[in-house]
């Protein structure tokens, strides 16, 4: 008789032990927030470290992370964003002379490859691009501008070109080439080295 009382007993505390675990919607301290175990908490982490993304009432909002240059192509003329995305895309593709693909860019093949995405046939070298639009004063510089250098501060023959991305100020303009040394990168037409070296600035006829 005393077995069967303790397993009667044992019995409830089991059934109590599981209605407790198997409650519905748990919440904080906090009225109304719900619960969200360690393991949900770090794989949204997670998703959101991925996608740069957080959802807020269901609606998408980027993170400070997208907040970067490429976001301000938006406002561009269609024409000029669409050259200065084809262009970005070939970021950190290493140089090579003569080249036009992935595999290797020169400075000049870089913004005939990327003007191609408008269905505009660029003159093949730098010399010849300078020479492809109206020159433009260094003050009304704006993107999609080509700008001209020469091999040193003493040379005035061309023989590096870039296109303008960005204005952001009057001593911040960057402009994106292809770097004998780095590669496609961005740089800003204003620091010391290519100031020095910096010719003129056209503006394609096509903008």
């Amino acid at each position: 008789m005393k077995t069967h009382y303790t397993t009667s007993a044992l019995f409830i505390c089991f059934l109590l032990l599981i209605a407790s675990c198997q409650s519905t919607k748990p919440t904080f301290s906090k009225r109304g927030e719900t619960y969200k175990s360690a393991r949900e908490i770090a794989a949204e982490k997670r998703l959101a470290k991925k996608g740069g993304r957080t959802r807020t009432g269901g609606n998408t909002v980027a993170s400070s992370k997208d907040r970067t240059s490429r976001t301000r192509t938006r406002n561009l003329d269609k024409d000029v964003a669409t050259v200065i995305q084809a262009a970005r895309s070939y970021t950190g593709t290493p140089y090579k002379w003569g080249g036009t693909t992935r595999i290797g860019m020169d400075c000049s093949g870089l913004l005939c490859t990327s003007f191609q995405t408008i269905d505009v046939a660029l003159p093949r070298t730098s010399n010849e691009q300078s020479r492809y639009g109206k020159k433009v004063k260094p003050k009304n510089i704006k993107e999609g501008d080509l700008v001209f250098f020469g091999a040193n501060r003493f040379s005035r023959d061309i023989t590096h070109v870039g296109m303008v991305t960005e204005v952001i100020s009057k001593k911040e303009v960057r402009f994106i080439h292809a770097s004998s040394s780095v590669g496609v990168i961005e740089t800003n037409l204003y620091a010391d080295h290519f100031q020095k070296i910096f010719i003129k600035a056209v503006r394609p006829p096509v903008f």
